[in-house]
């Protein structure tokens, strides 16, 4: 299996929403205030002292999910984390020091599949280099803003934030897709979310969902008076609406940057044999006693060549 560029997934949406954040009046100035104040071992020492650390050896049945993800998309395994905390969520947070956290809540909720495309979407962060921002914005939109200073933060940085960060979400189901080879098991997520039942959930017929989904996007298009109050509904919102993502991301599947991943992420890399006598690189005649080739260099004894 070959290593995801994430320049292949990412949303076009998300590189615009990051571009106009970046170019908000004050974001420089917010910045380097969080900066200052930001602290990685502060982060570190909370995981640590209050969560579990999942490791090989502690819920090794978890944590074994985590390395296909992290080599599928050529990211270091973050630190990783469960939560006491009955809402379903997960989140990633850092900049050198990167963890994901999951809750409790969504261990019991989800089965082994869907948690697995939830932690694919978190290690989608990772690999987009979202994560000190998004580490920002939860200072920036909480109440730790006032740390940074209250002056500095404007109702339109933070409206740029949640914007940001609603298409930053679009990244990562892709991600999340690439992953799992498809959209269904994200989609499946997406309606899990919105039900909030395990047993529910496994009696959702996922065309009628994806239905109500292109239902609401009509609904969106139908008029502008529509279009303004389901923005205002999401403004504040650090997250997409949950049919929407699903609608989105199965779309984004059938494409052929899609399918042009899929091909990639299987191919295999053809592996040149080496023959006695004969030299892979040039395939000039060699005796048995040379090392290298005495015509181009090539390695003959050791490992094999690709």
């Amino acid at each position: 299996m070959r290593v995801v560029n994430p320049k292949d997934y990412y949303h076009p949406q998300d590189r615009k929403a990051l571009q106009e954040l970046q170019q908000i009046p004050g974001f420089s100035a917010a910045l380097k205030a969080f900066m200052k104040v930001f602290s990685e071992n502060m982060i570190q020492g909370m995981n640590m002292s209050n969560k579990v650390r999942i490791t090989d050896k502690q819920l090794p049945e978890l944590y074994r999910l985590l390395p296909p993800l992290c080599e599928t998309l050529g990211i270091a395994e973050p630190e990783f984390y469960l939560e006491l905390n009955p809402v379903a969520n997960a989140y990633t947070m850092g900049d050198s020091i990167i963890s994901i956290t999951v809750t409790s809540g969504l261990i019991e909720l989800m089965d082994e599949k869907q948690l697995t495309a939830v932690i694919a979407h978190e290690c989608g962060h990772i690999a987009c280099r979202h994560v000190l921002y998004h580490t920002m914005a939860d200072m920036v939109l909480g109440a730790g803003s006032a740390i940074l200073g209250g002056n500095l933060i404007t109702a339109g940085l933070q409206l740029a934030f949640f914007h940001w960060q609603r298409c930053s979400e679009l990244s990562c189901d892709r991600a999340a897709a690439v992953c799992m080879d498809g959209y269904e098991t994200v989609a499946e997520v997406m309606a899990l979310l919105a039900s909030g039942s395990a047993e529910l959930a496994k009696r959702i017929d996922m065309e009628l969902y994806m239905e109500q989904a292109e239902d609401y996007r009509n609904f969106m298009n139908d008029s502008g008076w529509n279009k303004m109050l389901q923005y205002y509904a999401l403004m504040n919102q650090s997250h997409p609406f949950l049919s929407v993502r699903a609608l989105e991301v199965r779309e984004w599947c059938g494409s052929d940057s899609f399918k042009n991943i899929m091909d990639y992420k299987y191919e295999q890399k053809p592996r040149l044999v080496i023959r006695k006598g004969i030299c892979p690189g040039c395939g000039r005649e060699t005796k048995e006693e040379w090392e290298f080739c005495r015509f181009c260099g090539r390695r003959l004894r050791g490992k094999e060549q690709s």
